[in-house]
């Protein structure tokens, strides 16, 4: 309460605050640390430290990094003169967080040193906030190598104290799954989100559970229902609305449906726009997986109906350039996976417009060229599974343009990924497309599965050359495949 000791209320809002940092809130961590500060008497030493050191911790989360680093040296220099190695390492470790126009080398130095110290004094939530904070700086350059090892390190550290579901040691977990996802450890993924017999809280298992969806979806298990069960946590954590809301529209695109990806995504730019801002990162990706599901499921739409589509295509594409615009510095602020998805935005765009036969719509050239860099970009990133996508599409586009032997070459990398990685839903498409060996249905000796599907599409009322731009193969072939059906 208000009229408590001020060294008491100055303790327990900074201890609020901290808190605060570590879930979404509507509150403002900053004003309330500041205010802890304000009420903390002066003649209160080491009462005063551990405020001042608090209130730069939050400042630091809240990237307000000149703010943090004064306050930071002032908590700084009365732990030095109380001679709290502890606190003073606690302190370290925020101001060596900082990206204050130091090079990521020195920011790497300046955490292992911190954490060197805190593993002298003990200072054992510092210890794992410093691996946490150096894991990242590997983890937004796209160092998956070292990445990986310093978030293990501070899982198996927080292990070790019994305190695994800390924050840091938490958010340290969360982004090792997301390595090893990226990396294709998908077992390594399952084991580490499987939180049977555990004293995991709800909201982590919630968290995991998004994680674990990716490779459940990826594989064809259709979690319709489960994910909509996590949507009353979304505002809780803005990182599972995002990995939630991107399984959501992958589901939708599996059923062919526009309507359902594009809700997933109103609603998610909805929530997380009211958490964060409305051009959040996240939000390229998930605009360019609803541009996936417009280009899979075109081909069913009327062409006189195609219009709202290309509209919608056009204002996904322009959200995701809004969110690029408020990037000044895409050296500093935009990595490997960044520039990938935007390069999938971009060239899904394409695709869209080229299937939908717009107008004024682009090449085949310009096709290929857009998902030739889309799989070089993933390449660099070193998303396994994202890669494979990605040169699933690339195998198609190569086989509309005639180029089969590369089409073969690109499909049979995708497939081998695939099968490793148990995507199976990715192999059925590579057969649609054409680029496995044909297997007859059982129980059927007519027709080969490439006649079936086409005779799908005539059915429909589809002309040849729409047809061939469905299926990425010339017009010639649609025809004589007709011919074939026919006789």
């Amino acid at each position: 309460p208000a009229d408590a000791s001020p060294t008491t209320r100055g303790s327990l809002l900074a201890a609020r605050a901290v808190a605060l940092t570590a879930i979404e809130t509507e509150e403002d961590p900053p004003a309330i640390s500041a205010e802890a500060v304000r009420v903390t008497p002066d003649d209160d030493t080491l009462a005063r430290a551990r405020v001042l050191a608090a209130h730069a911790h939050v400042l630091a989360m809240f990237w307000r990094h000149q703010e943090a680093q004064q306050i930071g040296l002032d908590a700084l220099a009365l732990a030095d003169k109380l001679n709290r190695t502890d606190l003073a390492a606690e302190v370290i470790t925020t101001l060596s967080g900082l990206r204050l126009g130091a090079s990521k080398e020195r920011l790497r130095e300046a955490l292992r040193e911190a954490i060197d110290r805190t593993v002298e004094t003990g200072a054992v939530h510092a210890e794992l906030r410093g691996r946490y904070l150096l894991a990242r700086s590997y983890q937004d350059w796209g160092e998956l190598d070292e990445a990986e090892r310093w978030f293990s390190s501070s899982v198996e550290r927080a292990e070790a104290a019994g305190i695994e579901w800390a924050p840091y040691a938490s958010s340290a977990r969360w982004h090792l799954t997301w390595v090893l996802l990226t990396r294709g450890d998908w077992g390594g993924v399952m084991r580490l989100t499987d939180l049977s017999g555990t004293h995991a809280p709800p909201m982590a298992r919630a968290m995991f559970a998004s994680l674990r969806a990716v490779v459940r979806v990826a594989r064809g298990e259709d979690l319709t229902d489960e994910l909509r069960g996590l949507r009353p946590m979304w505002r809780l954590d803005g990182a599972l609305a995002v990995h939630a809301a991107a399984q959501e529209i992958r589901l939708a695109t599996q059923h062919g449906d526009i309507a359902g990806a594009r809700a997933s995504y109103d609603h998610a730019v909805t929530v997380l726009g009211d958490m964060w801002h409305p051009w959040f990162d996240g939000r390229v990706r998930m605009a360019a997986l609803v541009l996936e599901t417009v280009a899979a499921a075109i081909h069913k739409v009327p062409a006189g109906d195609r219009a709202l589509l290309l509209e919608l295509a056009a204002r996904l594409h322009d959200d995701g350039h809004t969110v690029l615009e408020r990037h000044a510095d895409l050296s500093k602020s935009w990595g490997p996976e960044g520039r990938a998805w935007l390069a999938r935005l971009d060239a899904e765009l394409i695709r869209v417009r080229w299937l939908a036969g717009a107008d004024d719509a682009p090449t085949l050239e310009a096709l290929e060229s857009g998902w030739r860099e889309v799989v070089e970009l993933f390449v660099q990133f070193g998303d396994v599974y994202e890669l494979a996508r990605a040169r699933v599409v690339l195998a198609s586009v190569l086989r509309a343009a005639g180029e089969a032997a590369e089409a073969r070459q690109v499909g049979d990398e995708a497939r081998e990924t695939a099968r490793r990685l148990g995507a199976t839903p990715l192999v059925d498409q590579l057969r649609a497309i054409g680029s496995a060996p044909a297997r007859h249905e059982a129980g059927s000796d007519v027709l080969t599965p490439r006649e079936t599907e086409i005779l799908q599409h005539v059915a429909a009322g589809r002309t040849n050359g729409e047809i061939g731009k469905q299926l990425f193969i010339s017009t010639k072939t649609v025809s004589v495949h007709v011919s074939n059906i026919l006789g």
